[in-house]
């Protein structure tokens, strides 16, 4: 009978101290990869502010091949916009919130469950360290606000979201260098503020 209620009481201090940790942890969460690509930045971004050419390099649509994608109103530039629903990667939505020239683009996602914690990705494009490359910066931030269980996700989000970070640039690299070395790639205008 003893060792029931020392079993007990150690259940109930471990209890205790996942509480109390969890207190401590962050409620924002921010995480960076980045990559060279061999290509001007002007292909990099034509790729990054069509929502439509984004699906060709989005980490996410190889996980699930039957993802249902539906474009808003515009589908580049500022106030792009689609949604996702996805039995495999959730539901959500992401839109264009923010462009400055050709060096950053901003986008606001929505996670069904999170909607009152929107998340911020961003890509930025600069001069590569050759000339005609690009290097290129994609974050990934937000908030969890009160969430108890948020705050053990906002620790772990870089192992969780950093490998598909790290494949969307590599899937991305791929396809800007590919359309550079086809001279019959035609590239839309995309409107920039």
């Amino acid at each position: 009978m003893k060792i029931v209620k020392w079993l007990i009481a150690l259940v109930a201090l471990l209890l205790g101290l996942f509480v109390l940790i969890t207190f401590f942890l962050p409620t924002e969460y921010e995480i960076e990869r980045s990559t060279e690509i061999n290509t001007p930045a002007e292909l990099v971004f034509s790729q990054v502010v069509d929502l439509v050419a984004w699906q060709e390099w989005n980490p996410w649509n190889e996980m699930d091949p039957d993802m249902l994608i539906e474009y808003g109103e515009l589908s580049a530039g500022p106030g792009a916009s689609y949604t996702w629903q996805s039995d495999v990667a959730g539901d959500g939505a992401m839109k264009i919130i923010k462009v400055e020239g050709m060096e950053h683009v901003r986008f606001e996602l929505l996670f069904e469950g999170y909607e009152d914690n929107p998340s911020y990705s961003s890509l930025f494009i600069s001069e590569g360290s050759s000339e005609g490359s690009s290097t290129v910066r994609w974050t990934f931030e937000g908030n969890v606000g009160d969430s108890f269980f948020g705050r053990w996700m906002s620790v772990m989000i870089d192992k969780f979201v950093g490998p598909s970070y790290e494949k969307g640039l590599q899937s991305l690299k791929e396809r800007c260098e590919a359309l550079a070395l086809d001279p019959e790639a035609v590239f839309k205008e995309v409107p920039v503020p």
